[in-house]
């Protein structure tokens, strides 16, 4: 009896410790921190994501999340992968959000 009650502990403490490694806002706990930048005055240029050290991303698929606001300025929970393409701005690296979200700190 005491062997199924150690058993279940672990496997309760094991979900747990895996629960809390995701964001309440759906992001992993690696995800970036970024502000928002608007660039549409410039020619080809339009939103641009600046990460905490000045380097920007320009991302491939930011109309797959369409529930997003893109306002200038706003800091947002960024995960992405580096991926190859054409910079329609030349600010930054070229990349495939897989997830974003707002932040407040």
């Amino acid at each position: 009896m005491m062997k199924k009650y150690i058993l279940v502990t672990l496997v309760i403490g094991a979900v747990m410790s895996f629960a809390a490694c995701e964001k309440k806002n759906g992001c992993p706990y690696n995800s970036d921190k970024a502000t928002i930048r608007d660039f549409s005055e410039a020619d080809t240029c339009g939103i641009v994501f600046e990460l905490e050290d000045g380097s920007k991303l320009e991302a491939m698929n930011r109309n797959e999340f369409p529930a997003m606001e893109y306002e200038d300025g706003k800091w947002i929970w960024i995960k992405y992968k580096k991926t190859s393409g054409a910079s329609t701005c030349g600010l930054g690296d070229i990349i495939r959000i897989t997830c974003i979200s707002d932040r407040e700190f």
